[in-house]
């Protein structure tokens, strides 16, 4: 299936979600949020590596209960998502993402991480393990991120908000503005866009992290242009909408 097909049809789709169950309605709102809310943290926390399961997860953030066997890092990162989580359902009618908001994420993500400077953008070098790239200096981080801030708020209305939504994870975590958190306050961002206009928030199941960080790297390297990251995340997106009219019985003809 093409890209342009992709978009179109989770556009189509996201009109029949809004028809039966229109995100103006706050129990409906209040249910996507509660739904998603455990494997959109999960997913987002072991791409990057963290080990606690979806259901280890869910008993951290549904009761408070610490899991064993596993380090405060990543006990921290699963209170830290979920609060992170919680603040983006409250961007929902802000019709955009500030610079604020974005330094917000970060700071929740890496609740009990003191030493990762929460809110604040990286004042030193850093290097993504495992991959042989080279990342803005950090001499550059403020100027880059400003950028794209504007870039924001200049051009949301000028894409479709899928794409929209994509370029902007791809933009932000090119740039790497912090020292850690980058990848999950990038997704955050993106599913904040993603919801501001009426779609779903996605999880990226750590079974396609290969697919996702080739996409994704490809793109940063200059070897592809960002069509391959769009495609990967529409179809992510696209998923997400064909489970959810399935799970609520809403009908949809492709014609």
């Amino acid at each position: 299936m093409y890209l342009m097909e992709i978009i179109n049809e989770c556009k189509a789709r996201k009109e029949a979600i809004s028809e039966r169950r229109p995100f103006s309605d706050p129990f409906t709102l209040s249910q996507i949020k509660d739904f998603y809310r455990v494997p959109s943290v999960w997913s987002s926390n072991a791409i990057e590596g963290n080990t606690l399961t979806e259901d280890e997860t869910a008993i951290i953030l549904r009761d408070g209960v610490a899991v064993g066997q596993h380090t405060l890092g990543e006990l921290f990162e699963a209170i830290g998502g979920g609060k992170a989580y919680d603040f983006m359902f409250t961007l929902i009618e802000s019709n955009t993402v500030t610079k604020d908001d974005i330094l917000h994420f970060h700071e929740l993500v890496t609740f009990g991480q003191p030493e990762l400077q929460p809110g604040k953008l990286r004042d030193v070098d850093v290097i993504i393990t495992g991959l042989d790239e080279s990342l803005p200096s950090y001499q550059d981080v403020t100027a880059l991120f400003d950028e794209f801030v504007e870039w924001i708020s200049e051009n949301e209305s000028k894409y479709d908000p899928v794409v929209f939504a994509s370029e902007a994870h791809a933009r932000l975590v090119s740039i790497h503005p912090f020292r850690d958190g980058n990848g999950r306050v990038s997704r955050l961002v993106m599913n904040t866009i993603l919801l501001q206009h009426g779609y779903l928030p996605i999880s990226i199941p750590p079974i396609f992290r290969h697919d996702y960080i080739s996409a994704l790297q490809s793109y940063r390297l200059g070897k592809s242009k960002l069509d391959g990251f769009i495609n990967f995340i529409a179809k992510t997106e696209l998923q997400t909408q064909k489970d959810f009219m399935r799970l609520l019985r809403i009908p949809f003809d492709k014609k």
